[in-house]
Parts: structure tokens; sequence; C-alpha cells
């Protein structure tokens, strides 16, 4: 493009049934990639509402090497009335990033918070969830001996064996989180990955790993997760530029 930007859009549609369907969202909004190698930074944004949600979310960050990293990023909405933020900024300079995080619990609106400050690890670049995609369709995220794709994101911290309506009576930390999956082909010929969602999502189940597709250039297209109590999630990406 005239102005060294590459911008890709996106739309979305996620649905998710909680307990059996007693309660169901429908969310519909869209993603904007913009990406300049020339000037060496990108950003993602995305947007959606529906039924009792809004949110709207962006990341920021620069690329080295043709690497993505990180800088900012930065989510606010509402699930059935109930505001959620969070917010993260990565300093390369003194090695740390600052975390916080303010949301409710689905069922009984009960209060998780962050506020905590990460060192960042040795010799392992860090992403959150828009430069791992980016970093992925552009073929930079490392690999391991077993040929899983791998990276770590900054999550709260969370108990084994948290309930989705839990809460920790100490308050809450952040924790770096690896993000770890293997590539195959899907019975339609797409490239798919498994991918254990335990450590993002109190709902998720350990035997119920996320069922991941791509498109043809590496783009995250669909999600699907069967979750706990009876519940589920879908989201489904299309591709519009």
């Amino acid at each position: 493009m005239a102005d060294g930007v590459v911008r890709r859009n996106f739309s979305y549609r996620a649905d998710m049934g909680v307990l059996f369907d007693l309660l169901t969202f429908h969310v519909t909004g869209t993603v904007t990639e913009e990406i300049d190698h020339g000037a060496g930074r990108y950003r993602v944004v995305l947007t959606g509402e529906g039924s009792g949600v809004t949110h709207r979310s962006e990341s920021i960050g620069s690329i080295r090497s043709g690497r993505f990293f990180p800088t900012g990023s930065w989510s606010s909405g509402t699930v059935r009335g109930r505001d959620h933020r969070a917010s993260m900024r990565y300093d390369y300079e003194h090695g740390t990033i600052d975390y916080h995080s303010y949301g409710h619990t689905l069922i009984l609106g009960r209060v998780r918070q962050v506020d905590d400050v990460l060192k960042m690890p040795t010799g392992q670049p860090v992403d959150d969830l828009a430069s791992a995609t980016l970093n992925f369709a552009a073929g930079q995220l490392e690999s391991d001996a077993q040929g899983y794709h791998r990276t770590v994101v900054v999550r709260r911290a969370k108990a084994e064996n948290e309930g989705p309506d839990d809460v920790s009576a100490n308050g809450y930390r952040a924790e770096l989180v690896p993000l770890r999956f293997r590539t195959t082909r899907d019975s339609a010929g797409r490239l798919a990955a498994s991918i254990d969602i335990t450590r993002f999502s109190s709902w998720a189940r350990s035997n119920q790993p996320a069922h991941v597709t791509f498109d043809e250039t590496r783009h995250l297209e669909s999600v699907k997760s069967s979750l706990m109590l009876g519940s589920s999630v879908s989201v489904r990406l299309t591709s519009s530029s």
C-alpha cells in the first residue's frame, strides 16, 4: 500500500452456551491488522458486540528481524452488565512486564483482580495472543525438538482445581503460561491443532483441548471447545480483505 502499511480485515462470530445453554451469548465483530515492516511496528484491533456482551482490545508492538514483539495491549468491555478490563506493558529495556486485570466470574459475579510485575525470561520471547497469532502466520514462532510450536504469554495465575466461580482469598498474581501446539491436516485438508487451554480458562477441561483451524495464510480461522458444566464456545473468523 502507498503508506507502507499492510492492512487485513476479518469479521468474526463467537457463540457460547453455558450450563447446557441456560445462558447463551452471541457476539459479532471485526479484527483489523495493520503491519508496517518499514517502520517496524504493528497494531491489531478487535471489536465486538452482542447479546449481553461488548468488547474492544488493542495490541501494539515492534517487528525485529521478521518477528513480532508486543509492547502494549489493552482490553475492556462488559459481560452481563459487569465490567472487565486488562492491560499489559512490555518494557524491554528493563526486562519487565506490567500486568493489570479486573473482571468478574460469569455466574456469581465475584471479582478477580490482578496488579503485578513480571520479569521477562532470559532467551525466551514473550507474546500476547495477537503477536502469537501474527508470528505463527509469519513462520516466526519457535519450535521444539518434537515439532511443537511454542511461546509463553502472560495470564492471571490460577489454582489447578479452580472452578468457574472460585476466587482466591489471597488475591492474584500474574504468571508466564506456555502456549504449545503441533499442527496437522484435518479431514478437510485444513491446518489444525489441538490446544490445552486449562491455564487460560477456569471453564476448560484437561481432556477436552480446544480444536483450532487456520486458513491458507496460516491466520486463525476457527476455535471450538467443549467446556465443563455442559458449556461450549465456538468462534469463526472470515477474511474480508
